[in-house]
């Protein structure tokens, strides 16, 4: 009786949920486009559709994204999709296979694009932007950024991440502040916001064999676009050089 009832209501969330994925509109990617970390096992399932909506009941606070293959049915939860991000080596799916990735979008922050700000977005994550004009310092490409009511945009998921090393790889192209130092104490690397950098974003963000600590006072972080071309991961910089950035409101960025 108790399986019967679960069933039920089950039924009744998938009822639900279906005009809710028909309005945010449920976005097929490949893995050369988007990518995703599994959350749970897999599971055979007939359609892409049905693979989302028993993910969303399985997992109804962490699943965004599935991973799914229209020859063998086979179904894999996901979280928030990202990417791609070369370093993510346990992503799926999996590079040159048949599988595809079917996404819902995030919530879009609140953005004043008559403005200098834009929305950007990358595999259903949007972002509110201000591109710079000019190069700055570290902490005065921070100032410029607070005098705009917002903050230097930082990185600190990986859906963040990608949206980061997107456009300031495709839009700006150029070497581009990170809001990530390790000023207060040495080879700790804190985000902007006080949040200390996670072991699990370290190995996925850094250029191989970076940081390097190549001066003593390497103590900001880039993408370095100009001089690395074709180059994915970050590096640990003077702080005093002037580059470019990007700045993010206040209000978007506490939009969760």
């Amino acid at each position: 009786m108790a399986a019967l009832f679960m069933w039920l209501v089950f039924i009744l969330n998938v009822l639900k949920a279906s005009c809710k994925i028909r309005e945010v509109y449920l976005k097929q990617t490949t893995g050369q486009e988007c990518q995703t970390l599994q959350i749970g096992g897999s599971w055979l399932s007939p359609s892409a559709l049905e693979c989302y909506m028993k993910c969303m009941f399985l997992y109804p606070d962490t699943c965004h994204s599935v991973v799914y293959n229209t020859d063998n049915q086979m179904c894999k939860p996901g979280s928030v999709a990202f990417g791609p991000l070369e370093n993510v080596d346990t992503s799926i799916p999996v590079t040159g296979s048949n599988d595809m990735i079917f996404y819902t979008k995030q919530p879009i922050p609140p953005c004043d694009t008559n403005g200098n700000f834009a929305l950007y977005d990358v595999c259903g994550t949007t972002a509110c932007l201000y591109l710079s004009s000019s190069q700055a310092k570290y902490h005065d490409a921070i100032s410029i950024c607070n005098g705009m009511n917002s903050t230097i945009f930082l990185g600190n998921t990986l859906a963040r991440f990608s949206v980061f090393w997107y456009v300031s790889l495709n839009y700006l192209n150029k070497n581009t502040w990170m809001g990530l130092t390790d000023l207060a104490v040495e080879d700790s690397f804190v985000w902007e916001n006080g949040e200390p950098l996670s072991d699990q974003m370290a190995r996925w963000i850094w250029r191989p064999g970076y940081p390097n600590k190549w001066s003593p006072h390497e103590d900001c972080v880039e993408a370095r676009h100009a001089d690395w071309p074709g180059i994915y991961g970050l590096n640990d910089e003077e702080c005093f050089m002037e580059i470019w950035y990007m700045c993010e409101p206040f209000d978007a960025y506490f939009v969760k």
